[in-house]
């Protein structure tokens, strides 16, 4: 992309990365690969105690072609409690556990 492009423009997610969910009776389990995504550049937000907001962005660094945007809004019942999530990020792969009530 041209270097005027926007800052978080609608560029399509990178194309090895994926999104899988699975359920327990306990808790969702969310698995993101984000290949090529650093940490600093995640963000999980809440909205309206039902939704999470998953963003991750990557600038160039020498490297134009390492531009990236990932951003999914999953969307959870009302058995979620998303004020319990965690996540952690292995410099690959995404992984947030959502508690269920």
């Amino acid at each position: 992309p041209p270097a005027y492009a926007p800052f978080l423009s609608h560029m399509p997610p990178p194309a090895d990365s994926w999104i899988e969910v699975e359920t327990t009776p306990g808790e969702y389990r969310l698995n993101i690969r984000l290949p090529g995504f650093k940490r600093d550049g995640i963000t999980l937000a809440t909205k309206r105690r039902r939704i999470l907001h998953v963003v991750a962005d990557s600038w160039p660094d020498p490297d134009p072609n390492s531009r990236g945007h990932f951003e999914r809004r999953i969307s959870f019942g009302y058995d979620a409690d998303l004020v319990g999530v965690r996540a952690e990020f292995d410099g690959e792969m995404l992984r947030i556990v959502v508690p269920r009530r």
